[in-house]
């Protein structure tokens, strides 16, 4: 017997899958979807059976090499081989990429262990449903059991409820003898919803992370592929397990950048997930309370059924936004990142005893470091952007946030040597200075990529603030989701403006999202809160639409500007980016990239240098493909000559 196999790396030229000699101890373990183990080149990798050939190797000229084993715990079904040959041609990646993706972590001693037939659910959540909450469900559980199911989006204001709605479809389903996804931007910014599934569901829940060893990650791909635990909750990655029995796919915050991959293969959580769900007959479920442009128009258009949550769940009220111009708080000589309203606030919130959020969408203590003379930025030398200011106890440094250089603060300018110095911005380290100076006898925590490193710091900030033994939280984007906090009174975004400005389609979705999410993380459990939004440009209508928690007139308006410059959803665009170390180089190679494009009558934006034109020591340079429709074969053509670049479809970052 010979088969056919896709192993599990990517393969340079036309060739996908090759021919392997069956040895007869293990002909009647082979068939369609094994997982085998095969020598490549000399090395042993793993692969997946295509299909198999019955004693048919007289008619090739290779000598062809046997496999060495079969694993007897995994069987791709034909339907996951042809979602992952999907992947090879909407992704623009080999064939390999693809299959890997969906296999579990190698470990030398795999578990032995056959599919175990999923339990139905003997469990009973004591969750008492909302009438509008009870409305969405019944009509979600009809499409549950119904054979022709649609796609569905819940658009629910943030503190509605969306979690229960889940939690109920999700016992539907156990009751079905089926398996439940639930992905979530990432486990440790999400405690509340992990912590109400575990709550409900016990021990039928694996949790999948990036904290998890190689071993870890092993066994919770077996429990829930062989249905020992028939709900996984995670990230992207708990989507890639080939189990044939999934009856229910959740994605949280769906608009959340995490769910898109940024390597090879690039794929987006979402668009797999609806992949997914066609080809096994899953409902897919989307949760957020701001959903992508792109989601929001296919429910608008018909293609995803929509259901809308309008009211806060324990009837709270959402806080309306009160927005500060900082441009006055120039005027009348304030020159501190805190405004006097949101000073005055605070101070009335602490009396109350009650807590505060700050939001600051920056890190560092400052944003950039010029001279006043000559206007010189301090640049990353590996990366051509401005270096940040941090100040770590005592000790203070410039860092670059994209490669990690560090170098200490110059006393003077390194082209003027003048003495001028000056950190202008404010990053959230000198917000929290700021803070403890105005407030001394506040209890003040600062969470960050640099305070919070793991799950249990994140699990630790959590704790003490839900247990009230911080006054004062101020965050970046970690605090902007699923924070529920009862004590919450008041949130101050420090700065609305990070990021409006930012040269690309998205800037400006990006910003209203953000500012939404944080806005809804006051008032909770029957108070209404308060949020002071400061800015300089009070009149842009993200921050007005966002101080309002106006999604639809956000949509609307956002909507006509994309169809006028045809961008998604109206086109698919594909990033391209040429990368090296020496800047010719990089160009050429994206000019090469532009005339084949022209040549099979692409429309593309470009070749240009990208908006952070040098990282990690290497020159970028990119071209922006504009298509109607994915796969596009003469796309597919391309990417073929140029398999060593960046092939970015449906990118989310443009920068």
């Amino acid at each position: 017997m010979i088969v056919n196999v896709i192993p599990e790396v990517k393969v340079g030229g036309e060739m996908e899958s090759f021919s392997y000699l069956v040895p007869e101890e293990l002909e009647g373990e082979i068939r369609i979807g094994s997982v085998v183990s095969i020598p490549f080149g000399n090395r042993k990798i793993r692969g997946v059976v295509e299909g198999t050939t019955e004693h048919g190797a007289n008619n090739t000229k290779y000598e062809i090499k046997s496999l060495i084993s079969v694993d007897p715990n995994i069987i791709f079904t034909e339907k996951y081989i042809k979602i992952a040959k999907w992947i090879s041609s909407y992704y623009l990646c080999s064939l390999g990429e693809a299959i890997e993706l969906f296999l579990p972590p190698m470990m030398k001693k795999p578990r032995p262990g056959a599919q175990v037939e999923s339990s139905k659910s003997k469990v009973k959540s004591p969750i008492e449903l909302t009438n509008e909450q009870q409305e969405i469900f019944e009509k979600l559980k009809l499409s549950l059991n119904s054979k022709a199911k649609k796609h569905a989006l819940i658009r629910g204001i943030t503190g509605s409820g969306k979690t229960e709605i889940y939690i109920k479809l999700a016992e539907e389903t156990l009751q079905l003898g089926k398996q439940v996804i639930v992905l979530v931007p990432e486990i440790i910014l999400t405690p509340q919803t992990v912590e109400r599934f575990q709550k409900t569901f016990g021990d039928q829940i694996t949790l999948m992370h990036h904290n998890l060893s190689k071993s870890e990650k092993f066994n919770c791909y077996f429990d829930f592929y062989t249905g020992k635990k028939p709900i996984i909750v995670g990230p992207r990655s708990a989507l890639l397990i080939p189990c044939p029995n999934i009856g229910l796919i959740i994605i949280d915050e769906e608009q959340e950048d995490s769910f898109k991959q940024d390597q090879n293969p690039r794929y987006h959580a979402v668009t797999l997930a609806e992949k997914i769900a066609e080809a096994t007959g899953a409902q897919l479920l989307l949760g957020s309370a701001t959903p992508k442009i792109e989601t929001f128009h296919k429910a608008k258009t018909g293609q995803f059924d929509l259901f809308e949550l309008t009211e806060r769940y324990n009837s709270a009220k959402l806080p309306p936004a009160e927005i500060v111009d900082l441009r006055n708080e120039l005027r009348t000589g304030n020159n501190s990142p805190i405004s006097e309203k949101l000073r005055q606030s605070i101070e009335d919130i602490l009396e109350k005893k009650k807590q505060i959020l700050l939001f600051l969408n920056r890190r560092g203590t400052s944003t950039f470091v010029s001279c006043r003379d000559c206007g010189h930025v301090i640049i990353c030398k590996n990366c051509s952007i401005p270096l940040i200011y941090h100040l770590y106890g005592q000790k203070s440094e410039l860092n670059c946030h994209h490669c990690d250089f560090r170098q200490d603060v110059p006393i003077t300018c390194p082209k003027c040597h003048s003495p001028k110095i000056k950190f202008f911005g404010s990053g959230i380290e000198k917000i929290e200075t700021e803070i403890r100076k105005l407030f001394p006898l506040a209890r003040v925590a600062r969470v960050d990529a640099s305070t919070i490193k793991s799950k249990t710091d994140y699990e630790k900030f959590y704790l003490s603030f839900k247990n009230h033994e911080i006054d004062i939280a101020i965050g970046t984007q970690m605090i902007a989701k699923g924070l529920d906090i009862p004590g919450v009174d008041l949130v101050g975004i420090v700065s609305a403006d990070t990021g409006l400005h930012l040269p690309y389609y998205r800037a400006s979705e990006k910003s209203f999202q953000i500012l939404t999410q944080v806005s809804g993380r006051s008032g909770r459990r029957g108070v209404a809160g308060k949020t002071i939004l400061q800015t300089y440009w009070p009149e842009a209508k993200p921050i007005i639409d966002a101080s309002l928690h106006d999604y639809q007139t956000f949509y609307k308006d956002e909507i006509a500007e994309r169809e006028k410059h045809n961008y998604p959803p109206f086109q698919h665009l594909i990033r391209i980016i040429s990368e090296d170390e020496s800047s010719g180089k990089a160009i050429e190679k994206i000019r090469k990239v532009a005339a084949e494009l022209a040549k099979n009558k692409l429309s593309f934006i470009g070749p240009g240098a990208c908006f952070y034109e040098r990282l990690h020591n290497k020159f970028r340079f990119h071209i922006i493909v504009k298509v109607d429709k994915l796969p596009d074969q003469r796309l597919h053509e391309v990417a073929k000559l140029f398999p060593h670049l960046v092939w970015d479809v449906d990118a989310v970052n443009l920068l």
